[in-house]
């Protein structure tokens, strides 16, 4: 099912595919990988070294963008079948 998108500009509504939606998702996975890889220089690549809540902060956003990225792929594959 495709969900409707608004456009302001002249009441036409374009549909968002699964393959544009998986993109997206593939996109931000690949930019937070990319944050968590700075963050990474930022600390000097000495996570251990840090307390709790950076050590945290690190494997979450590592697990989020592997996440979408994931799901992005599959949603993405979905749409060719």
């Amino acid at each position: 099912m495709d969900r409707m998108e608004y456009d302001p500009e002249g009441g036409n509504y374009l549909p968002v595919t699964e393959r544009e939606t998986g993109s997206t998702l593939i996109v931000v996975g690949i930019v937070m990988l990319i944050a968590a890889g700075l963050f990474g220089i930022y600390v000097e690549w000495d996570i251990r070294a840090g307390n709790v809540f950076m050590r945290l902060l690190f494997a979450v956003d590592v697990v989020v963008a592997l996440l979408l990225i994931a799901v992005g792929m599959h949603k993405k594959n979905r749409s060719r079948k």
